[in-house]
């Protein structure tokens, strides 16, 4: 019998700015994994509350913390920088729950021919209590279901639950044209290759709070997710068309939701 392929090194690349309030529960996340053949690279943006600070007093971490263009050069840079075979995308307001890097390890091993996977994904608040519940249930819904046709409609996969071969990135792995959704636009050029493996379990978490890029660009994030569908969706006529009534959709309730919220303020 042929032997079994080596369990895979994994790096884990977060990208950070001004992120002293939680990068130390981001990087302990990754520390405290049940997978040792581990590394984690911090691209920082050129921080000045404190967060270099905290980087320069981590053990085991690598970092460089210079200007850079947003979120899709910093993930370049650390992908650049990386020594795994394996990518996982984790920022530094994020973390991995327990054994979550164990179980990709597993799943990669199992599958030499996988490209990417991804799982299941907790929504916290600034205090780390999950919320949006029903929005996780719905996520994980579309999971269960997945289809390259499915997943033209909305972007139902989350980065910090993703992992991807680092051989398997295009290039450049994450277009800086785009400001928040670069993850969904690399994610559907893989798709596009091979659907993911899909696990059936809690990997991480994502943190919702004001001030967060999901949160103050949301507009802009579902715009360009309809960008992503139309430039990826050939073939696809009708999954194109639902991601641009659906992300309008989604634009318009929130805009409401934000005056509601205003006018209890005032």
């Amino acid at each position: 019998m042929p032997e079994s392929p080596e369990f895979p090194r994994i790096t884990v690349v977060t990208p950070a700015l001004n992120a002293a309030a939680t990068i130390e529960e981001t990087l302990r996340s990754v520390r405290e994994q049940d997978y040792d053949n581990v590394e984690h690279v911090v691209v920082d943006g050129g921080s000045t509350d404190g967060t270099v600070e905290i980087l320069r007093r981590t053990e085991g971490i690598r970092w460089v913390s210079e200007a850079d263009d947003g979120l899709s050069d910093a993930m370049n840079k650390g992908i650049a920088l990386a020594e795994g075979e394996i990518i996982g995308w984790l920022n530094a307001d994020d973390f991995y729950l327990p054994g979550a890097l164990g179980r990709v390890a597993e799943t990669f091993r199992a599958d030499p021919e996988a490209t990417w996977l991804t799982g299941y994904c907790r929504i916290v608040d600034g205090s780390g209590d999950e919320i949006r519940k029903p929005v996780t249930a719905y996520k994980n819904w579309l999971l269960r279901h997945y289809s390259f046709a499915l997943y033209l409609t909305q972007n139902f996969i989350s980065a910090p639950a993703t992992f991807v071969r680092k051989d398997a990135y295009p290039d450049p792995a994450y277009e800086t044209r785009y400001r928040i959704s670069m993850d969904y636009d690399t994610q559907l050029k893989l798709a596009r290759e091979r659907d993911p493996i899909i696990l059936r379990e809690e990997l991480s978490t994502f943190r919702m709070i004001e001030g967060t890029l999901s949160m103050s660009g949301f507009e802009r994030q579902f715009r360009e997710h309809a960008a992503n569908a139309r430039e990826h969706g050939a073939g696809h006529p009708f999954a194109v068309a639902y991601n641009q009534a659906f992300s309008l959709a989604l634009v318009q309730v929130y805009r409401v939701m934000r005056s509601l919220r205003r006018l209890r303020a005032a």
